[in-house]
């Protein structure tokens, strides 16, 4: 927390770097420290929209489906591009900071050589695409390293293969790419990579092929473990695989609600699982559901903030707070939900929103039919004189 909040107070502040300038920053990081516990318990936020995140129309249901998707880390947001490559802005200046240029294979058909799946870190950024290819670029000098191509691993020739997951973990000198690649023949290719050397080979740790009725929905890598959420098509239920990061071992499964557009998050121990209509936490280690609570639609995004909050959001764009702390322990019976915010200042519902989310700030695309190309912001940090707040749930 304190890394982002010195770099945010840095890129805010002109006065030279002297020794008054440095107590003047300890200062304001300690009292933003304060400020954003206070605002998520209250619900005190501000609202922002960034219209320069805007995308070109085009007819492609891939491009459509693939750029909508975005991240954010603790200095930049990344989106893929119309044509392909990668833009990153300033998540604090919202300026353009960067952009990177794929080198794709050119015998794909129309709308495949779009983003599918982003993951960036501070040395290294990752996209997937629908045609099968993997790009790997450095995250400093945006030289192009690395591209990949799924479909010489999965041996099949269609051009509708996509790799419809990609996640990037682990540390600097040991950093671990799950992938999963869909084939025609309905059959999920999960594979994973270790990259010592972004600019050297990338050996192939661990691929696995699932059984035909089984669809992963979302994956997560750290050091030590892999994560799958996998929906059985013929008997309509899903489940949490989390296997071992070293031998792609099953450790352990957890049978979920049934969704056909499953999330999840997990932090220290902790998963936390969206499904219709409801939301999950999860002891990994003992595999008991600690607390389970209902949602007014589908979720589309579970995210755990801290130790002290995790945040939702439904297919109708309703943002909710919840009380993590209060969720852990047993003996409240109460509910533990804190706060509903509208997450934009449309008045109308939003459609399937791509949501992402952290300490700071909660960040979201609406997804409309025609105007879903504007990023709306849930500032918790900065707030304008008339923020509004939100009042504690009953």
């Amino acid at each position: 927390m304190l890394e982002i909040l010195v770099l945010k107070w840095s890129l805010d502040s002109s006065v030279p770097k002297n020794y008054m300038h440095c107590r003047t920053l300890c200062k304001q990081v300690g009292n933003s420290v304060s400020k954003l516990r206070r605002n998520w318990l209250e619900g005190r936020h501000s609202k922002n929209e960034f219209t320069d995140f805007s995308q070109p129309e085009i007819e492609s249901i891939f491009w459509i489906r693939g750029s909508l998707n975005f991240e954010m880390n603790k200095s930049w947001i990344g989106r893929g591009q119309r044509d392909g490559s990668i833009r990153f802005w300033n998540r604090w200046t919202l300026e353009t900071s960067a952009i990177f240029q794929p080198l794709l294979l050119t015998n794909r058909l129309l709308g495949c050589n779009t983003v599918r799946c982003l993951q960036f870190n501070d040395d290294i950024v990752v996209a997937s695409y629908f045609g099968g290819s993997i790009c790997i670029w450095n995250v400093h000098t945006t030289e192009l390293l690395q591209v990949l191509d799924e479909m010489d691993v999965a041996n099949y020739e269609s051009h509708y293969i996509p790799v419809n997951g990609l996640s990037l973990g682990g540390s600097p000198g040991n950093y671990w790419l799950l992938s999963c690649l869909s084939s025609p023949t309905e059959q999920d290719f999960v594979t994973l990579r270790l990259i010592k050397s972004p600019s050297e080979e990338i050996p192939i740790v661990h691929r696995i092929v699932l059984d035909q009725k089984l669809r992963v929905l979302q994956l997560l890598v750290n050091d030590t473990h892999v994560m799958l959420l996998i929906s059985d098509t013929e008997t309509k239920r899903d489940q949490i695989q989390i296997r071992s990061t070293a031998s792609m071992e099953i450790l352990k499964t957890i049978q979920i609600p049934y969704s056909e557009m499953g999330v999840f998050d997990y932090r220290k121990g902790l998963l936390l699982v969206g499904s219709r209509y409801e939301i999950q936490l999860w002891d990994t280690e003992t595999a008991i559901c600690i607390r389970s609570v209902r949602s007014s639609s589908s979720i589309v995004f579970v995210k755990i903030i801290s130790d002290r909050y995790w945040v939702s959001c439904n297919t109708s764009g309703k943002v909710e707070v919840w009380d993590l702390k209060c969720a852990l322990n047993p003996a409240h019976t109460r509910s533990v939900l804190l706060h509903q915010l509208d997450a934009t200042n449309l008045h109308c519902p939003l459609l399937y929103p791509v949501v992402r989310a952290d300490e700071y700030q909660i960040a979201l695309i609406p997804c409309r039919a025609k105007d879903y190309s504007e990023l709306h912001i849930i500032d918790f940090l900065q707030l304008d004189e008339k923020a509004p707040i939100d009042r504690p749930i009953d």
